[in-house]
């Protein structure tokens, strides 16, 4: 959010093309952040935007209650937030769940990060709302990002996904691994996905 709000994702692709301009951004104090989904990642993405002195609410398909988020039904986080995050599970019900019709309730202008797969969002209703300029900015995770109909816009921005990989994160990985095989081994097994 704050790449896409102070303008520096747009500064950095400009200056990688020898054309920079100084162009200014908006603080993110005072604007309202959706969250769609608000799981472990969205709800430490409340905590941290609450910080920044944000207003944020949110949508989750389970109820939900969160220290300083008002919860929404998902059409009123869409019209009401100036910036929209989205940490959803990769499922087939979430599969392109944000599009044209979704994009067309949004504010003029928003700003959207997605942390979770690329087939979340239609990227051909995406990259008309980033024409059209109904999306300010647009960030998102995946690979090949060359191939994507949203590459040739200015204010897209794809990101590989590496900022997970710190050498804690791959330590404590690995201890998880091992704790889940002891208690598996025991007939206790932890950490179940369904």
């Amino acid at each position: 959010m704050l790449g896409l709000s102070l303008k520096i994702f747009l500064a950095d692709k400009r200056t990688q093309k020898g054309k920079f301009v100084l162009e200014g951004g908006n603080e993110l104090k005072g604007k309202t952040l959706g969250i769609i989904g608000l799981g472990n990642i969205g709800s430490r993405v409340a905590e941290l935007a609450s910080s920044l002195g944000m207003k944020i609410i949110a949508y989750n398909r389970s109820p939900k209650t969160v220290k300083g988020v008002e919860m929404k039904s998902l059409d009123d986080v869409l019209s009401q937030s100036d910036y929209i995050t989205l940490h959803l599970t990769h499922s087939n019900d979430n599969r392109e769940l944000i599009n044209k019709e979704l994009l067309s309730k949004m504010k003029e202008g928003v700003m959207i990060a997605n942390t979770v797969d690329r087939d979340t969002v239609n990227e051909k209703d995406m990259a008309e709302a980033l024409k059209s300029g109904k999306v300010a900015g647009y960030a998102y995770e995946g690979e090949d990002l060359e191939n994507t109909p949203l590459a040739k816009f200015e204010n897209a921005f794809g990101f590989k996904s590496v900022a997970w990989y710190t050498k804690e994160a791959r330590e404590n990985l690995v201890k998880i691994w091992i704790e889940n095989i002891e208690a598996l081994a025991k007939g206790r097994p932890q950490n179940i996905v369904s």
